[in-house]
């Protein structure tokens, strides 16, 4: 059990963000969320690899900007990502990606968001495989184009 993690906002994260056909397409697992922060895993498939048999950087991408979104809708309710950054440490061939994510700043409108993104294999200690750095909007009443 994680210390952050508050059943509430998991139980939403599940209902509304990991219902959207691209999250069942992903395939991540909500392991832990609430204030402020979120960890989320993803086991890796043949067809998330690149050429060279690494993971995609789009599919890392996409994971660290999922998490970036859930550890502010954990505080802020609905969010959308505004933009990101991301910055791949290592190629990584493993079998599964765990992802954390952590709010540094929470304001009105907008949540300041970072990501770890980890390698893991079954026998091993996790690798630092990628960091994001996001800037999340918080949706209002009406705000959607």
């Amino acid at each position: 059990m994680h210390s952050f993690a508050d059943e509430e906002v998991e139980e939403l994260l599940r209902q509304v963000a990991l219902t959207s056909g691209y999250n069942q397409w992903l395939g991540a697992r909500l392991v832990a969320a609430g204030n402020g922060q979120v960890e989320v895993e993803l086991p890796v498939r043949a067809e998330m690899l690149q050429h060279h048999g690494f993971v995609h950087g789009g599919v890392i991408g996409a994971l660290a900007d999922n998490a970036c979104a859930w550890a502010a809708a954990s505080i802020a309710g609905d969010v959308v990502t505004n933009s990101y950054t991301l910055q791949l440490l290592a190629p990584t061939s493993a079998s599964r990606l765990r992802v954390a994510g952590n709010v540094i700043k929470a304001g009105k409108r907008h949540v300041s968001v970072e990501a770890r993104v980890f390698a893991e294999r079954d026998a091993g200690d996790p690798k630092l495989t990628a960091v994001a750095l996001a800037s999340i909007s918080v949706v209002s009443e009406g705000s959607a184009a």
